[in-house]
């Protein structure tokens, strides 16, 4: 019976989360207030706060799922690609630019930044762990692929890819989106990541 109420439990958390996940992906971050979030996923207030009592707690959790998730897609896009180290780390990091053109990862993140920037400084340093998991699933591929790089420039250079990528999606959004730019942006991108990835 409890394990049978712990699932329900965890069930309703995920449809929580996803209905914050789709409100940042598709409305204003100044939307997103638990008064939202329970009407979306059709529960009262005091249902919602039993699950995430604040909009600190919620923020939470979205950050936890949504790091979750990029976590298992690393592995799904490693196990799909030759075992060798540039295979993999640039596998991973065509997902990654390839993400950044999908309207709503677009949207989700850059709504994401101005919610938690809106927020207290308990939510931003939130964001800062966040983006330590991002830059940490860079670092492991890169010392595979670079071991002639000492720690500290790894984790420089593992910091300036994640930065890159991030910044990606706001470059995006204001170039035409046609097949020839698309190609070339994403070509000249991935070069200058091996690059930076791999110069001694």
């Amino acid at each position: 019976m409890r394990r049978a109420s712990r699932l329900k439990g965890r069930a309703r958390e995920a449809e929580i989360i996803a209905a914050v996940r789709d409100l940042l992906a598709g409305s204003r971050y100044d939307q997103f207030t638990l008064r939202n979030v329970a009407a979306r996923v059709g529960i009262r207030m005091s249902h919602l706060q039993y699950y995430f009592a604040t909009k600190g707690d919620l923020i939470r959790g979205l950050l936890a799922s949504v790091a979750a998730d990029y976590s298992a897609q690393t592995a799904q896009v490693l196990a799909q690609v030759p075992d060798t180290p540039t295979a993999r780390f640039m596998s991973w990091i065509d997902f990654l630019l390839q993400d950044c053109w999908d309207p709503r990862t677009r949207h989700f993140f850059i709504q994401l930044w101005g919610l938690v920037e809106s927020e207290d400084a308990y939510t931003g340093q939130l964001l800062q762990q966040f983006y330590a998991t991002d830059i940490s699933e860079i670092l492991q591929l890169l010392r595979d692929l670079s071991p002639h790089l000492d720690a500290r420039l790894l984790g420089q250079r593992a910091a300036i890819i994640a930065g890159l990528i991030e910044g990606m999606m706001l470059m995006v959004g204001s170039e035409p989106d046609d097949a020839d730019t698309r190609k070339g942006l994403l070509a000249e991108t991935r070069k200058q990541i091996f690059r930076i990835a791999t110069e001694a």
